[in-house]
């Protein structure tokens, strides 16, 4: 069976991007399935949420810019039970260079598309430019994670319109497996905003919430998955479903309405 390459990816900061490429991760490793989890954000965030201050010689910036074996940069992570390839500060200075390949929006993809996993889960920059495409072009499916209190349907059809043409322009076969409803509480403001992303995406949205969770962000501090971290949780809970959802996922092909 072909492996799943799944992008996930909001420019909007906040939404729980990183927390859910992590944790989606870790959860499907769980399940019995070979996880790899590209940082292809300069904030490095999950590096830096899964391995701590540990920096490494080398990383997806020496990928992408060095045209390095994505083999020797992969690094394996006990705690999540998944393979890594980190990310580092560098990588803000990436597009520059990248600048400089032909094809320099499928980059990414040439040098992941011999990796032999079940699910290849990247973890966009919060931004619409270079990398974020690269990131959308090395995949097939994209989640994308939506927080009620941040929710901007300008800021979404803004994305929709980069995914429409790194489709189009770049002949990308990218389809949505769903919109994920993150950070929520039971308040009227997030209430209504739920219903508006309901209302716009339809069938998109995931059936899982996941829920504003103190646990999370302990987990995050302590280098695990919140499975291991608190397995009762109800952040641990939420993305136990969702990884269970995205197993039985079948992407759909619009991006929009």
């Amino acid at each position: 069976m072909a492996m799943r390459r799944i992008c996930v990816a909001n420019q909007k900061g906040g939404v729980a991007k990183t927390t859910t490429s992590l944790n989606l991760a870790a959860e499907l490793a769980r399940a019995g399935k070979k996880v790899i989890l590209l940082d292809m954000d300069p904030q490095y965030s999950s590096t830096a949420a899964i391995f701590g201050n540990q920096r490494f010689e080398f990383n997806i910036y020496n990928v992408i810019v060095d045209k390095m074996d994505i083999q020797s940069v992969i690094q394996h992570s006990d705690a999540f039970g998944i393979d890594v390839v980190p990310s580092d500060i560098e990588l803000s200075g990436a597009t520059l260079r990248i600048n400089e390949h032909i094809g320099r929006e499928k980059v990414l993809y040439h040098y992941t598309r011999k990796l032999k996993y079940d699910f290849m889960i990247v973890d966009a920059p919060p931004s619409l430019g270079l990398l974020t495409v690269n990131a959308l072009t090395a995949c097939d499916e994209l989640l994308v994670p939506i927080c009620p209190e941040f929710f901007s349907l300008k800021g979404i059809k803004l994305l929709e319109e980069i995914v429409e043409n790194v489709r189009v322009g770049l002949g990308s076969d990218i389809k949505i497996t769903g919109v994920l409803i993150t950070r929520f509480r039971e308040r009227l403001v997030t209430n209504e905003a739920r219903n508006a992303i309901r209302n716009y995406f339809g069938n998109k949205v995931f059936k899982v919430m996941i829920p504003e969770n103190i646990t999370l962000e302990e987990a995050h501090n302590a280098h695990l998955p919140v499975y291991k971290y608190d397995e009762k949780s109800k952040g641990a809970e939420a993305y136990r479903l969702l990884a269970k959802e995205i197993i039985n996922a079948r992407p759909q092909k619009n991006t929009g309405k």
